[in-house]
């Protein structure tokens, strides 16, 4: 994984995962994210970065963006038009929580700065309520 920052979309994974959700009109990658890492064993690096930005998304879908929202997701909001879901929200907790708890992606933040990571997600997860 190519990381610049320990922010949502501050990886190659999730910028990439970006160009999938561009081309989607329903909540299809934003699905297929969150299944990603909910399944047996340790979520990988990758597979946690593109849940986390799907779950970005559903934060935005609630009306509680990121500050920083890339403009591909305002741009797919604005053409698909979702609507808020409390199971999907919830999903998107759940995934969160996992990474936060156990993940390639935890495991790779706690080598370097950590704090900054888990900043991130606490922000994510409670603006996920």
């Amino acid at each position: 994984m190519g990381a610049w920052g320990a922010g949502s979309f501050d990886n190659d994974d999730a910028v990439d995962w970006l160009a999938d959700l561009e081309h989607a009109r329903d909540l299809t990658p934003i699905d297929a994210a969150l299944a990603a890492v909910t399944g047996e064993g340790e979520p990988g690096e990758s597979d946690a970065s593109v849940a986390i930005a799907a779950a970005e998304v559903v934060a935005a879908i609630d009306g509680r963006p990121l500050a920083d929202l890339p403009g591909e997701i305002v741009d797919w909001l604005a053409s698909a038009c979702p609507r808020p879901d409390p199971a999907l929200t919830e999903r998107s907790r759940a995934a969160v929580q996992r990474i936060r708890s156990s993940s390639g992606l935890k495991v790779l933040w706690g080598e370097g700065e950590p704090a900054e990571w888990y900043g991130h997600i606490e922000d994510l997860l409670r603006r996920l309520g």
